[in-house]
């Protein structure tokens, strides 16, 4: 009995042994570049919070088994930036077996009600990112742009007017609280405040000054005592008191 004992421990040992070698051997072989050299085997994605990583690899229209060195990265890129989310996309070859993708995605930057119900989210260049945004109130709402369509990945008929709204945004005009632009004429453009408050801009071409005139005046004034400031003739501003000020 003792001797079949230590027999079948003999037998356990040898058995362990060897799976050990089994499977190191096994790790071995898989990574051996010798049986495909810069082959693509992993995809790392970082930056994304709204473009899924699937969606991400869907368009790259990368695959397991491409050469790492046949690819035109400027091209994947291309393909990656087609989604409604992200602005840019950087990629980098990790040898031996991968590939870095480095998204950077659009902000959010507007809203454009829908005549027929629902919403459109803006992002920064005038894309448009998103057709369900609940109506964001942090955002200020478009009214009356132009869509060349109203599908994510679409733009403004007119990218002047989202460079308004990110150049309304970069403006100290927080006191304003400014939550509608109205661009149905981009001849006499206007801002409605939360208050009620009209700032007429005027014309879409030049309106950087008159934005900068609107910061200078917000140092000198309180924007709640007025109804109506008219800065579209340029010059001095013309300023409508409320009757009955609101403090």
């Amino acid at each position: 009995m003792k001797k079949e004992g230590k027999a079948w421990r003999r037998r356990a040992i040898v058995a362990v042994v060897v799976g050990g070698v089994l499977t190191t051997a096994a790790i071995s072989v898989f990574y051996i570049p010798s049986l495909g050299f810069f082959d693509l085997r992993e995809v790392v994605i970082s930056g994304n919070r709204r473009a899924t990583a699937a969606e991400i690899v869907s368009l790259s229209k990368l695959a397991r088994g491409q050469s790492l060195f046949g690819l035109s990265l400027s091209r994947v890129a291309s393909r990656i930036e087609q989604h409604p989310w992200v602005r840019e996309a950087q990629l980098v070859r990790d040898v031996p077996h991968a590939i870095r993708i480095l998204v950077t995605e659009r902000e959010e930057i507007a809203w454009i009600s829908l005549p027929e119900g629902g919403c459109l989210l803006l992002g920064d260049g005038g894309i448009i990112v998103s057709w369900d945004c609940n109506a964001p109130t942090s955002l200020i709402e478009i009214r009356g742009a132009v869509l060349v369509d109203s599908v994510p990945g679409s733009r403004l008929a007119d990218v002047r007017i989202s460079e308004l709204v990110e150049w309304l945004q970069q403006e100290d005009l927080h006191s304003l609280h400014a939550n509608v632009l109205n661009v149905s004429d981009l001849a006499s453009i206007e801002l409605i405040a939360e208050d009620g408050l009209r700032v007429q801009l005027g014309d879409i071409e030049g309106i950087d000054e008159r934005v900068e005139a609107l910061v200078a005046l917000g140092r000198s004034v309180d924007f709640r005592d007025y109804e109506l400031i008219d800065l579209r003739f340029g010059g001095e501003a013309t300023l409508v008191p409320r009757k009955a000020v609101r403090r």
